[in-house]
């Protein structure tokens, strides 16, 4: 694959990763917030693998710490990406009722302040990779 076709990918993934975060907002603007995490993680989620396909990888993953630690070694970045992991435990439990403790229902495991962690780890992370793609040369117009 060319670079221009990488960081082409790369851009449908970073506008993947917004769309994410817009739907996180709107849901959790709407009090759904299970669903609202849940997109969050993915928003960040999508923005890790945008940024490992300008660098010509795609891991097979939706963890998020294993995503980190196939970025390029980048000491300053690492540590600010690191909080994204915690995004990881939204991934399952979000959706799957037989993923929390028994009696525990999924819209009343997650509060206000859940999503709005949640959307704020994401946005940071989106906001840092990106403007890591764009350090690795990713045009503007695929961002």
């Amino acid at each position: 694959m060319s670079i221009e076709t990488e960081f082409a990918q790369a851009g449908r993934w970073f506008k993947a990763a917004r769309s994410d975060l817009d739907t996180a907002r709107a849901l959790q603007g709407l009090g759904r917030f299970a669903p609202s995490c849940f997109h969050a993680q993915q928003a960040a989620e999508k923005a890790f693998k945008g940024l490992l396909v300008a660098t010509g990888r795609l891991p097979k993953t939706h963890s998020i710490a294993q995503l980190l630690r196939e970025l390029p070694p980048e000491p300053g970045r690492q540590p600010l990406l690191a909080q994204a992991a915690r995004l990881d435990k939204l991934y399952i439990g979000t959706r799957y009722p037989d993923a929390l403790p028994e009696g525990t229902e999924i819209a009343d495991a997650y509060d206000a302040k859940d999503a709005k962690d949640a959307i704020d780890v994401a946005e940071g992370a989106i906001t840092l990779l990106v403007q890591w793609g764009r350090e690795l040369g990713v045009p503007e117009t695929d961002l």
